[in-house]
């Protein structure tokens, strides 16, 4: 099989795709994690990008490369809105609505009015790259224990996903704009699809994988509250049921027992 550019975007597009279909299931099962509801729209819309990147082999209309890169922004904030909802923050996805309608009309009109692809290209760095290095940096610094292999995985991909965001600028300073996967309609694949590709699949899977090991670590602590908890039950009734074994053994043996003292009747 030849395993040109066509070929590359039909992998990623069934890549993301059943990462839209796991997550969604996760969502079902574990409906009180907000955040495989945010990565699964996000998957969903960078499967929809590839989709119109793919479409635009056969009709080279720009709308499509602004849908293209318009999706994918979005995937990009969602996915990490959806990790900062995993480690209990609050992710304003309305301002990242608001960015990405920012980011559409910027990126129509330079394709519009034909402004440098220099401009272009770092219109895409001036907004990829912040969403992508804030979704590096959610994962880097929620310091929880136990989580090492999982962090890792998602912190490999998250650097390599955060570095393909310069990939743009650098092309077009190098002039190789024909490997570019949002400035232009490339002819031939190269390393580079690769290299962002396994960063973006490294980041949905380590980020999958943090989730569950997260839930296991908040069970296993959950756990261990509650048989602390049910320890601390035990020993108080068995402190409160003490005494009163020690005085049904003292009324058994017809031993004195402590009274409460009465005053003596009339005048002493």
């Amino acid at each position: 099989m030849k395993f040109d550019v066509a070929t590359f975007n039909s992998l990623w597009l069934i890549t993301f795709l059943c990462c839209a279909l796991i997550t969604t299931v996760l969502s079902h099962m574990f409906a009180a994690v907000a955040a495989f509801r945010f990565w699964a729209v996000g998957f969903y819309l960078l499967a929809a990008s590839s989709a119109c990147f793919a479409l635009h082999f056969t009709w080279p209309y720009d709308a499509l490369l602004i849908a293209t890169a318009t999706l994918a922004l979005q995937s990009r904030l969602l996915i990490w809105a959806g990790t900062r909802q995993l480690f209990g923050v609050k992710a304003p996805w309305p301002a990242g609505l608001a960015v990405t309608a920012v980011f559409c009309a910027l990126y129509g009109c330079a394709l519009l009015f034909k402004v440098p692809m220099v401009l272009r290209a770092g219109l895409l760095v001036l907004f990829f790259l912040p969403v992508r290095a804030a979704t590096l940096y959610e994962v880097c610094r929620r310091r929880r224990p136990h989580l090492g292999a999982a962090r890792l995985m998602a912190m490999i991909g998250g650097t390599i996903a955060t570095l393909n965001g310069l990939v743009p600028l650098v092309l077009v300073l190098l002039h190789r704009t024909n490997l570019s996967l949002l400035l232009g309609n490339p002819q031939r694949t190269s390393a580079l699809y690769a290299v962002v590709f396994a960063g973006d699949l490294l980041l949905a899977s380590g980020l999958i994988v943090l989730a569950f090991k997260l839930q296991v670590v908040e069970m296993n602590m959950l756990a261990t509250l509650e048989r602390s908890a049910v320890g601390r039950l035990a020993t108080t009734r068995e402190t409160r049921a003490d005494p009163d074994a020690r005085t049904a053994r003292a009324d058994g043996l017809g031993l004195d027992t402590p009274t409460r003292r009465q005053s003596l009747p009339g005048p002493v």
